[in-house]
């Protein structure tokens, strides 16, 4: 079921979190008997916290045309060929005047009837009560209604915050899921893969051994020029060559 925002003003805000489901109509019948059927008017309705018949009367107020909500069967019907777009426009129409608050455009509000055959919308967000226009056709069916939909409303407006909730933590899954970029990463696990990274690793271990031995040959000291075995031979040479020349005096 493809949801939008409740009110025009925040139609484009992506994390709004009071949502309604898209209008669904359906042209019924032909001639002088055709007749707009409102498929989902049930589901918005809940959505918006308001009984159905509201929205169904107020769509016949302003077309001039018969309207009527079956509470049995939840149809709602307006005499008339009226296209989606034309009924989606006064529905939102509907929402502020009947559904959001005048102070803060919050959709969380009640409907109440003062003793002087008043309507006021008192939001739950900020506490303003704002004054229905009683000259809007629509007050005198509320007010006739009376508070025989209060507990129906109640249970709407309940269920509209379980899914407002729901709807805050979808949003920031995505939003988590949408840091990730679609990136998946992955390890490629065959066999010549597995033997290059193989290869790769024998590489670098031969180059850090032939700087460990270059770095090694550079430090080493000169070897000296002969060594104990050789200084040997050359002291007996000496000694040779010194007693040879003592018998050649005698």
């Amino acid at each position: 079921m493809a949801l939008q925002n409740i009110g025009a003003g925040d139609k484009d805000d992506v994390f709004y979190r009071y949502k309604m489901p898209r209008m669904l109509t359906k042209i019924e019948g032909r001639g002088n008997g055709i007749r707009t059927n409102v498929v989902n008017m049930v589901d918005i309705a809940k959505a918006l916290a308001r009984p159905a018949s509201y929205t169904t009367k107020y769509f016949g107020y302003e077309l001039g045309a018969q309207s009527k909500f079956d509470e049995k069967t939840g149809t709602a019907l307006v005499n008339g060929a009226h296209d989606t777009a034309k009924l989606a426009g006064l529905l939102d129409n509907f929402i502020k005047k009947f559904v959001q608050c005048y102070g803060c455009g919050n959709p969380e509000t009640e409907v109440i009837i003062t003793k002087t055959k008043m309507i006021q919308l008192k939001c739950a967000a900020c506490g303003f009560v704002s004054d229905v226009d009683v000259r809007d056709k629509l007050t005198a069916f509320i007010v006739k209604k009376g508070g025989k939909d209060k507990k129906a409303m109640r249970r709407a407006e309940k269920k509209r915050l379980k899914e407002g909730e729901a709807a805050d933590g979808k949003a920031a899954n995505e939003e988590n899921e949408e840091e990730d970029d679609g990136v998946q990463w992955a390890t490629d696990t065959s066999l010549e893969a597995a033997r290059k990274r193989i290869q790769e690793q024998l590489s670098a271990v031969t180059a850090d051994m032939v700087m460990l031995t270059t770095a090694d040959a550079k430090k080493e000291k000169p070897k000296p020029a002969a060594n104990k075995q050789q200084q040997q031979q050359i002291c007996r040479i000496i000694l040779n060559a010194a007693e040879r020349k003592k018998i050649l005096k005698i």
